[in-house]
This record gives structure tokens, sequence and C-alpha cells, in this order.
């Protein structure tokens, strides 16, 4: 199935699965075949799993009830140094990444460019074969380690369904260190991490993971398991899967399997019941989400569970949502933002609500269709100051913090006029004590000053 396929059916899905009156917006099913492209909660493969994470995102689209937050921060700041401001070449970028102090960035017509990171001189760009192909946008790069860059490239550029393969370059000579083909299109946060020894990815094949040596794509080992749609995880260095079952014909049960980094032999920590889907790790914890009733998603309140298994113990903890919930985990709090702009913190540890406040940003809406909007960026968290910040696409950029929900910064790069596209995230990203952000093929670099914590 290549992406406009996937789009057509992901549409038909949602466009099926929301009912009339239920309270979600006009348009739901456009929207979050739009936001797919950033935030992928849909994977080629995933049946059962992949249209969960849909229906997650549906629920979160909807938007959520409650206060506006704690009171007002007693001062605002403004003060920030802008280090450099780029613009990429070609039209379309879908991810970047930094490491090493560079930030690096891949799209439509590049499989990988390199930025100075000190400068934002373009230092170098790899083109893609053929940028027309179609295939499925990225929603993040791998990332940077040991003098390597990994992104992603069409495995048969100019093809109908091009097909994926994780490459690796080294930073200094460009040169493609190897090439490893993917079973499918998928180019999101967990279709290939970085652990230590070895680069985890899947396989030619579907069900099949493989531990790859980083320098040389020798396949280090590989582990197969069937009747299940599985995320990948590191924790600790330690590569870890979330599977969940991939169709009602399958065993209703989610494991958390721990992968030994050298052998890859499997040691299942903990396993639930019913459908699970992962939204990250909070220290030596693995985060998911199911549904209350154990049967499917919804957005009606309370009808999320956050199960907490950690990993050292294989304890297993269930905690009842007031919404669904997906966002960055960081300091036993997962960060998100909902449709209508505001940001909300929840506990990792027993799902309570923390904060909610409205960001203050620009989102703009679509003309045809005011129920899709702009949205922002994921959260970009700063621990030593204790601030979290998110940018829009029009550059306007807040830092809220972290503890209270307070507004502790706004900042503004300006951008060129460009149009509107809805449910399409610009990426921030920390570099040191800077932001580095990316919206519209413009790259920047940004030094905040927020007000002290009060």
């Amino acid at each position: 199935m290549n992406a406009d396929q996937l789009d057509d059916t992901i549409r038909d899905t949602l466009n099926a699965w929301t009912p009339k009156d239920s309270g979600a917006p006009a348009g739901i099913a456009d929207r979050i075949v739009r936001r797919r492209r950033r935030r992928n909660l849909v994977r080629a493969t995933g049946a059962v799993l992949g249209l969960a994470g849909v229906t997650l995102g549906a629920a979160l689209v909807t938007g959520a009830t409650g206060d506006d937050g704690a009171r007002p921060a007693t001062r605002v700041s403004k003060e920030s140094k802008l280090l450099w401001r780029t613009t990429l070449p070609g039209k379309s970028w879908d991810a970047c990444t930094t490491g090493a102090g560079d930030v690096y960035c891949r799209g439509v017509g590049y499989d990988a460019i390199g930025v100075d990171g000190r400068t934002g001189g373009i230092d170098w760009r790899r083109e893609a074969k053929d940028p027309h192909s179609g295939s499925s946008p990225a929603g993040t790069m791998p990332g940077v380690r040991d003098g390597i860059v990994y992104t992603y490239a069409d495995h048969d550029p100019g093809a109908t369904s091009a097909g994926t393969d994780l490459v690796a370059l080294d930073a200094d000579t460009r040169k493609v260190l190897w090439r490893h083909k993917l079973a499918d299109d998928s180019r999101g946060a967990d279709s290939a991490v970085l652990f230590d020894g070895g680069v985890l990815a899947n396989t030619p094949t579907f069900k099949r993971v493989a531990a790859l040596d980083g320098r040389t794509g020798r396949t280090l080992w590989t582990y197969h398991r069937t009747q299940a749609d599985c995320a990948r995880a590191v924790i600790g260095g330690v590569p870890y899967l979330t599977c969940s079952p991939d169709s009602a014909k399958a065993p209703q049960r989610s494991a958390v399997v721990r992968l030994d980094p050298k052998t890859g032999r499997p040691t299942e920590v903990a396993t639930v019941k019913g459908l699970t889907v992962k939204i990250g790790t909070d220290g030596d914890a693995v985060l998911l989400i199911a549904p209350a009733d154990g049967k499917a998603f919804s957005d009606k309140p309370g009808s999320a569970l956050l199960i907490r298994v950690d990993t050292g113990s294989g304890a297993v903890t269930r905690h009842k949502l007031d919404r669904p919930l997906s966002g960055v985990v960081a300091d036993g709090r997962v960060l998100g933002t909902d449709g209508d702009g505001r940001a909300f913190a929840y506990s990792a540890d027993d799902g309570r609500r923390l904060w909610t406040r409205d960001l203050g940003l620009t989102l703009r809406k679509a003309p045809h269709d005011p129920t899709m909007r702009e949205i922002p960026s994921d959260a970009a968290v700063d621990l030593s100051a204790r601030v979290a910040y998110f940018l829009d696409p029009s550059g306007h950029l807040v830092g809220l913090d972290l503890d209270s929900g307070e507004v502790r910064w706004r900042g503004d790069v300006p951008q060129p006029k460009s149009p509107l596209q809805a449910g399409v995230a610009p990426e921030l990203m920390r570099e040191g004590r800077s932001l580095v952000g990316q919206t519209g093929g413009e790259l920047f670099r940004i030094e905040p000053r927020p007000s002290p914590k009060g």
C-alpha cells in the first residue's frame, strides 16, 4: 500500500468511525490524514494498532475540557538572541535532527543535508534520486551518532511503491556506508532506533526486527514475533518492543519485551490484556495507552487508561485518564497539545492532569473549513531551566514552566508568508542552551532567555 492509498484508507475509516452528532469536528478525517505526516500515528502495517493510533489522534483534536491552567506568570520575558536563520533548498522538508552541534534535515528533494550549527550555513547536501516518487514523508530522522547520520531514502526511486531504505551516511565524507531495506514505508519515530551497540530496525520481512552494526550495517541478530504489531523503544541503551495484537483474531494481549543487546534474546517483561498504544518511556518505565473498556478507543471523557510498566520489576499499574493522551514524556510528565491551541501536562506516574494552558500562538484556520487549523510543534524541554518550549508555523514561540504551566518566555522569528497547511506541525529541538526550529523550509537557531522560575 503506497502513501496515497493509505491516506484514502485512513480517511474512509475515520469517516465511517465518526458517528453523527458525536461532537467530533467536521473534516476530522482529512485533518488526521494531514496530521499523520508529522505525528505518524498510523503505520502502514498496523491494521489494528494503526487504526487505534488514528482514533487516539482523532480524540486529541476534538479538544479537551478543563481549567485554563495555573495563575499567570508574574513576568513574561521576551529576551532572546537569534543566532542564525537559513532557508533550506527545495520546497518540502519532513524532519530534522541535531548531533555534535550540527543540524541535519531530510525532505522530498534531499535524503539529507548538513547544516553548520554555529553559522547556519549548508555544508553539504545529498539529493534524492527521484523527488517526485510520492513516497511516505518522514516524521523524524533516526539520529546521529559517532559521526554517522542515519536517514531514510526511497528503496526503488520512481516506482509506484518506492519502499524505504534506512541509510547510514558518514558525516565527514558524506559517503553512504550502508543501506538496509525496511519492510514498509514507515519513517516514523520508532522505525529505526539507536541502542548501545547498534541500530534496531524492521527487516525486509514483516513482523521481524534486526539489530544492525552502526558502521557496517551488518546484521547482528534478528527477532521475530507473530500476530502483533510492535513499536521500538530504548531504555538505558537497551532495546525494547511494545507489542499489541495485529487483528481481532490474534491473542488479545499486549506485551513489553526486552531484547538482549548482544544476542537479541527476548525477555517478556510484562503482559496486559487487549490493545495498547505506546506513548513513550519515563525513566525505566514504558508508558502505554489502552481503551478503558478493553475494546476500542473513544473520545469520551474517562475512556482511556494509562498503563505504566516498570521494566526493572515488571510491575504494571493502571490509571484512568480524563482524556486519551499523547505527547512528549519528560521528567515524569506527558506534555502535549490539543486541537484548540492549548498545552497540557499529565503525570506519567498516575495520569493526573497537572495543568492546562492556552499557548497564545498563531494557529491559522483553513478558510474553507474553520475546524481545520495549524498545529504547534511537539514540546522541546529544557530540564535545567524547567521550561517546555513550543513553536507555531508562523515562527512564534512560547516557553511554559514545566511545573505550573505559567508562561515564562515568548519569542518570534519572522517567517516568509506561506500557505496554510492544516495539521502539519513545525519542529523544535534543543541544542545546548538554544533551540533549533524548522517550519516551512526555514531553519533557525535562537537562544531563549526565560524569566526566572517563580
